[in-house]
């Protein structure tokens, strides 16, 4: 009997700390509202500050290290934003490199394109390739894809066509087919009206903590996200002043649960909350530190938001503030 009314002490603590980790847990990701953002540095190597061009970004979180993309390289940063090493010439790798993302084992999947055939190598931890993904059983629809976009998540690869079949295949990591979306008719584009003349092109491109798909689409003056079982919702309206959207571009979010908006055309970075309301917007087209001139892509790590821009200003980095 005494030995019963131990174990049972014990379950009871061990059911007050659960209960209290996850009130803890709940409260911090309802507090955690972003009320600033710091200018901290541009990513650089031991020259000084990297002059890239409008670069693709990419995060390794389990390292916390940064990848920019940029004239068929990648480079690679670590959390202080210099530059620790640098890998993309290999002579065996054919095409151009359009974007990577890295697997939680620190395998890299490195998407190359060359014309109009695309191609997924797997890489070591120091970039080296080790062999081609072998992509099968893809339903006829998608057999007509060229993606420039790869986002490695749980073990699944998420391969997107923005740009000419506005679809996005997931796959294992052994390149067999799990799901696909028809971005067109997800999101009901041909019945949002847009700039006459105009394509309905989607720039930007994520996923969110939970695997939500974002996204958004400039000539409309919209940024979705799409679940798992293809709920959308979507937020944004056209306008220049504080929160409206003008020519938008990349998307992406924190573990609160937070989206970050690129607006190239007013060159800042706009903030809104876990139900799309906008909170504060910052950079603005300038030479100080910290503004900002035409950004586009962005990636969030640890606490800290990488945005790449024109006009080789490079990425900046800034500290997230929150509640």
């Amino acid at each position: 009997m005494k030995g019963n009314a131990i174990q049972s002490r014990h379950r009871f603590s061990v059911a007050l700390l659960l209960a209290a980790f996850v009130l803890l847990m709940s409260a911090e990701y309802a507090a955690a509202k972003v009320n600033g953002a710091i200018y901290m540095y541009n990513l650089s190597d031991f020259t000084g500050v990297i002059p890239y061009n409008w670069s693709a970004l990419s995060v390794d979180k389990e390292r916390n290290e940064i990848y920019v993309i940029y004239k068929n390289e990648v480079e690679v940063f670590n959390e202080k934003g210099m530059k620790i090493y640098s890998f993309g010439d290999d002579e065996n790798l054919r095409g151009v490199i359009a974007d990577v993302t890295v697997g939680r084992d620190g395998t890299i999947f490195l998407l190359l394109s060359e014309g109009d055939i695309y191609s997924v190598v797997r890489c070591n931890y120091r970039g080296e390739p080790v062999a081609p993904i072998d992509f099968r059983n893809f339903p006829g629809q998608f057999s007509k894809f060229l993606p420039g976009r790869i986002i490695y998540r749980n073990g699944d690869l998420y391969l997107a066509d923005l740009v000419f079949s506005k679809k996005v295949v997931i796959t294992d990591s052994d390149g067999v087919y799990k799901d696909g979306y028809e971005l067109d008719s997800i999101l009901a584009l041909k019945d949002i009206e847009g700039k006459p003349g105009q394509e309905k092109e989607i720039a930007g491109f994520s996923l969110d903590r939970d695997g939500n798909m974002l996204f958004t689409v400039p000539t409309i003056f919209k940024a979705f996200k799409v679940s798992s079982d293809r709920k959308v919702q979507m937020f944004g309206e056209a306008g220049n002043i504080p929160g409206k959207f003008s020519v938008v571009a990349g998307i992406t979010s924190d573990d609160a649960g937070n989206y970050y908006v690129t607006d190239t055309l007013k060159s800042v970075v706009m903030v809104y909350d876990r139900d799309f309301n906008f909170i504060f917007e910052f950079g603005y087209r300038g030479d100080q530190p910290g503004n900002l001139i035409a950004p586009r892509n962005m990636v969030v790590n640890d606490g800290y938001l990488y945005v790449s821009q024109s006009r080789k200003r490079g990425v900046s980095v800034y500290r997230i503030l929150q509640d």
